[in-house]
Order: structure tokens, then C-alpha cells, then sequence
């Protein structure tokens, strides 16, 4: 199941990556099973990837992954309107599990991964 959608920015790109709000509970869940405020994600081919996330204060709180998020930016080459897609994978052997994927291009029609 899909948790998000997100297309990049150029803020995703250069510094840290914006998570809508509605990916709280989800966060929360990953912190109890991995410990501390980090989020445990698998590519598709396979890589493992940890990402710490905190939610950043002000008017409005925002949640941002900020550490490990750039090496993979960098790995994958993504670039500002590319879109990745976050999947919660609850397997009743494993436990609950994280996949991310990149979909790459600009314009693309993403919607059925939604």
C-alpha cells in the first residue's frame, strides 16, 4: 500500500525531503520497531537505506528526512519533478517493512501509483 507520492523539489534535491503530514503515523510506527526517529526503507533492487527524520518547528511543523536522504538523491540521481513513492509492505512473517521507489522523468502520469 502507497503511503505517498511525492514529486521532488529542488529543496528535496539540495537539502532534506518535506513528508506530508499524513506520513506522522506511519514515522511513528518505524520509530517503535527500529528505535529512535528513523526510518528503515528498500529500494527496488534491494539496498537497504536509513533515513532519520524530525519534525521541524515553527508556525507550522513540517516533517523532513534529513540524514541519509541526499546520499540517496545522489545515488539515484534524482531531479527536481522525478517522483518517488514510499510503500508500507506489512508482512505477517517479517513485520512491517518500507519500499521506496523512484519513478524518473518529467510530466509522467504517476496516478495509479497513488
Amino acid at each position: 500500500m502507497a503511503v505517498f507520492i511525492k514529486f521532488l523539489t529542488k529543496i528535496d534535491i539540495e537539502r532534506a525531503l518535506s513528508l506530508p503530514d499524513s506520513c506522522l503515523q506511519a514515522l511513528q510506527q518505524s520509530q517503535r520497531s527500529h528505535g529512535g526517529k528513523m526510518l528503515q526503507v528498500k529500494d527496488d533492487v534491494g539496498i537497504l537505506w536509513n533515513f532519520r527524520w524530525t519534525i521541524r518547528s515553527g508556525v507550522v511543523p513540517k516533517l523532513y528526512i534529513v540524514s541519509g536522504w541526499i546520499q540517496f538523491v545522489r545515488c539515484k540521481q534524482l531531479n527536481i519533478g522525478d517522483a518517488i513513492v514510499l510503500y508500507k509492505d506489512d508482512d505477517t512473517l517479517t513485520g512491517l517493512h518500507y519500499k521506496i521507489k523512484v519513478l524518473k522523468g518529467h510530466g509522467d502520469d504517476y496516478s495509479s501509483f497513488a
